[in-house]
């Protein structure tokens, strides 16, 4: 769908339009770990949780080309997607930080409650997202070869940005968030 609504710009304008995406991260990123008031934090975190949605959906539907489609030579969505990674990771370890601080301030039930959620959903996102592997392999005929190579082929990206990752990236980060605050709580 939004692969006809941008089909016809020049390549420039995409290309700095995704860049200016990730500038964005960028910022919203350096403005989560800045100290803020309690609303103006929540506003942010859900912005970065938007921001990185978003992105994962770009990478998942426009930056990757289905097999049936001839693609040139190698993956030239490579620094984005570098870029996109780190900012996520930097966003799980910043939200890493700032839960264990909230959970660190909750009852002790409510921290395993918490945390067995979040390992349900990192369960089931695994589980998924060795699903999807699967289908790319065998219902699209696309040879996978080593996990170590998936990365330069264009037509694979979305293994690495799909709903999946997304939700194991961030339930992982609540739940060493929760052992974090668990460990410090025992501590005091």
């Amino acid at each position: 769908m939004m692969n006809t609504l941008i089909g016809d710009l020049p390549a420039e304008v995409i290309l700095f339009s995704l860049f200016a995406l990730l500038l964005t991260g960028v910022i919203i990123t350096i403005m989560l770990v800045k100290e803020q008031k309690k609303t103006i934090k929540s506003v942010i975190l859900l912005s970065a949780i938007f921001f990185h949605a978003f992105n994962f959906y770009i990478i998942y539907d426009l930056l990757t080309p289905s097999p049936q489609v001839s693609s040139g030579n190698g993956n030239p969505n490579i620094p984005y997607i570098f870029v996109s990674f780190l900012l996520f990771l930097s966003f799980c370890i910043v939200l890493t930080r700032k839960m264990s601080d909230t959970l660190r301030q909750k009852r002790g039930w409510l921290i395993l409650i918490i945390m067995v959620i979040a390992s349900t959903i990192s369960y089931f996102s695994f589980v998924y997202q060795l699903d999807f592997i699967s289908t790319i392999k065998e219902e699209l005929y696309y040879p996978l070869g080593s996990w170590w190579s998936w990365w330069e082929s264009i037509h694979l990206n979305s293994l690495y940005f799909n709903p999946y990752t997304f939700l194991m990236g961030m339930s992982i980060s609540v739940l060493v968030a929760g052992v974090f605050a668990v460990i410090k709580k025992r501590q005091v």
